[in-house]
């Protein structure tokens, strides 16, 4: 005869992701939380992980690697069962050592990459896109100036940011209009790979003599972007891959202006249709337009812009449709 536990908590959600690695979901766990009780297991290696540890009626795996490998090898019956997939993990040989029949629901947050799984995989477990969410309260409104000041930030200089090719096509612009501004903004990384880069994009600005118009700028704490984004006006997205833009959707939120990439791989308009330019000609013409743009137009767009985020991308909605699916048949 088995012996139970009368004092055991008991947990709505399991939430199961590697350690230091669960900030993407954070902003959605953050208003789950305020309903429902949430099991946190952050395993490093996978001999950390145990089925007799999960105590949820729903087991939310982050990241489509391992540790879904390792939940994905029981049959879990009275739980369901969500892996949520980001980006690199779609190229990896998870995708063939995952028990797929053992996942009730395969999330994405990119329609393309979903695509991209139901092509080669068929119909081996439900899926569905439900994009990234932010926390609205972190980012206040930025009421905009006259001042042509625009801003690319991201976590790290690296290449995939085409911080090189965005030098360069802002070079383009000031040559139509000198009255605008580039700051490029990203921490310091040991990263030597990142290392150089940074130093090749500085290089890059001063051999093309933008000194005046381009400044690169390396922070030790994420937390001075929100001084930086009350400085600017406008935000560029200019990467050669996203799967979302969190850095893009913070200065949206934030009320800067938005110009984004069109023409890169996993096609940004799904998100960013608004703020989409296809090729270089219409990108550096949209900027210029903006550059010469009025006050009272800027303040109008800045709004919109702010509540288009609130509304398809805060945590309150994002989380909203988690709920739907985590607890409904």
């Amino acid at each position: 005869m088995g012996i139970f536990n009368l004092n055991e908590k008991k947990y709505d959600i399991t939430f199961i992701s590697r350690k230091d690695s669960a900030h993407f979901a954070e902003p959605i766990l953050s208003e789950l939380k305020k309903k429902y009780v949430i099991q946190h297991l952050s395993p490093e290696h996978k001999y950390q992980y145990n089925h007799w540890q999960v105590k949820g009626e729903v087991i939310w795996v982050e990241w489509a690697h391992k540790f879904a490998r390792e939940v994905s090898k029981k049959k879990w019956k009275h739980k369901k069962v969500i892996v949520r997939l980001h980006r690199y993990e779609i190229d990896t040989t998870y995708m063939d050592s995952i028990k797929w029949e053992n996942i009730d629901l395969l999330i994405f947050v990119n329609p393309e990459l979903e695509n991209l799984f139901k092509n080669k995989y068929k119909d081996v477990v439900q899926t569905i896109t439900i994009p990234n969410a932010l926390d609205i309260s972190k980012f206040p409104y930025n009421k905009p100036t006259n001042e042509n000041n625009i801003l690319a930030y991201s976590m790290f200089f690296s290449p995939v940011k085409a911080y090189d090719q965005l030098i360069k096509i802002f070079s383009n612009i000031i040559n139509i209009n000198t009255d605008l501004y580039l700051t490029i903004v990203a921490q310091e990384s040991e990263n030597i790979e990142y290392q150089q880069y940074f130093h090749d994009c500085k290089n890059l600005v001063k051999n093309l003599n933008l000194d005046n118009n381009i400044k690169l700028i390396s922070i030790n704490d994420d937390q001075e972007i929100l001084k930086i984004l009350l400085k600017n006006n406008a935000i560029i997205s200019y990467s050669n891959l996203e799967s979302f833009h969190y850095a893009f959707a913070e200065g949206l939120l934030s009320g800067l202006e938005g110009f984004c990439r069109g023409w890169r791989q996993l096609e940004p308009s799904y998100f960013w249709k608004d703020w989409c330019y296809f090729n270089e000609k219409d990108f550096i013409n949209a900027v210029i337009k903006w550059s010469n743009s009025s006050l009272k137009d800027r303040v109008e767009n800045s709004k919109k812009n702010r509540q288009y985020i609130i509304n398809n991308y805060s945590s309150s909605a994002i989380s909203k449709i988690y709920e739907n699916y985590l607890f409904t048949s």
